[in-house]
């Protein structure tokens, strides 16, 4: 297995640029996109399946990597065995940095349809086997225990392994989130995965073997699925300086839910019939429905609701869009002609969905 550049949750990078400077770095990405396919079309492909067949694959490591890196240097790649009859599969992920997810899937989507030699993901799968090496030190996947706190829409993970013992600290969070993709899949980590920590001694009596994650991801995910197997909704409680909060989102509320929609839209929406907590009252609540629904109608295929916080005579609606189109704009235009006081509309570039961490609990 071929393994590139590897960058862990705890150093996940949030960005803070202009809209211009991320529609530019968007066009380069996309630019070296293109140059990686052309490589790969241009005899990359052959080379690089010589290379996994002779079990030599580094003469073709240098070459890869830097293809990889011009599209993004956060990003790591891999080659593993195939699946769907192909013999190689090349993988191309964001390795645990949500503003990179984005990314990773326009590489994929540029890929040439599968074949018998290789097939491509942007999502590493879970590995057959007992043990994986980081840093030269062996990891038994049976020797590792994992304390899980598991909430409404996410479970908090620390692993317990011996091994960290003899890493560093930083090394031991990179260790800890590579064992979980190991055992869980990517997705499974991505997905309902909060906070991983690592830690190399003993745990106490709540542990379980990290074998058992899985299961109780895949059990988090299956309460987290409406009726008809879509995405849940959850309403929170909260309460701030300016009285009671009531938010209701879509889980889960990660990059990876909708890796395309790289723009925050939030609409703040002031409501006319404010009861005496500060929420919306029944004169208002049909119109705030109709509204909410209206901008979905206008956006719909180019970006979606995930969220709204009703506080203090204002309702909080979070929409993520696809940034390469005029999305941000129809919803400002769209929620223009409210007639219960002033809308205003925030535009952020938020690959990373950061804007709305804060509800997801």
């Amino acid at each position: 297995m071929a393994i590139g550049a590897a960058r862990p949750r705890e150093l996940s990078r949030s960005l803070d640029l202009t809209g211009v400077r991320i529609e530019t770095a968007r066009l380069r990405s996309d630019r070296a996109i293109t140059a990686f396919w052309r490589w790969w079309a241009d005899g990359g492909a052959r080379r690089s399946a010589a290379a996994c067949a002779s079990g030599d694959v580094r003469r073709v490591v240098p070459e890869i990597t830097s293809l990889i890196e011009a599209v993004d240097p956060g990003l790591s790649w891999e080659f593993v065995p195939g699946h769907g009859g192909a013999r190689h599969r090349l993988t191309v992920t964001a390795a645990g940095v949500p503003e990179l997810r984005g990314v990773a899937r326009r590489w994929l989507a540029a890929a040439p349809p599968a074949d018998e030699t290789w097939c491509f993901d942007d999502l590493r799968e879970p590995v057959a086997g007992c043990a994986m090496y980081f840093r030269d030190h062996r990891l038994g996947f049976d020797e590792a225990e994992v304390v899980v706190d598991v909430g409404l829409s996410q479970a908090d993970v620390t692993v317990h392994h011996p091994a960290f013992a003899g890493l560093s600290g930083p090394d031991r969070g990179v260790a800890a989130y590579l064992l979980l993709d190991a055992i869980c899949g990517e997705a499974a980590v991505e997905l309902w995965v909060g906070c991983i920590r690592a830690n190399a001694t003993a745990p106490g009596d709540d542990a379980v073997r990290l074998s058992d994650l899985p299961g109780i991801l895949r059990d988090l995910a299956e309460d987290n699925r409406d009726e008809w197997g879509g995405p849940a909704w959850q309403i929170l409680h909260g309460d701030t300086p300016g009285g009671p909060l009531v938010a209701v989102v879509r889980v889960p509320l990660v990059a990876l839910s909708a890796p395309e929609f790289d723009r925050h839209v939030a609409v703040s929406v002031p409501y006319a019939d404010v009861e005496e907590c500060g929420l919306p009252g029944p004169l208002s609540l049909p119109g705030l429905r109709d509204l909410e629904d209206h901008l979905v109608d206008r956006i719909a295929g180019n970006g979606e609701c995930v969220g709204a916080e009703s506080c203090d005579g204002r309702r909080l609606l979070h929409f993520y869009v696809d940034s390469t189109t005029p999305a941000d704009e129809q919803l400002r235009v769209s929620a223009a002609g409210w007639d219960q006081g002033e809308v205003t509309v925030r535009v952020t570039d938020d690959p990373g969905w950061r804007k709305v961490q804060h509800l997801r609990v």
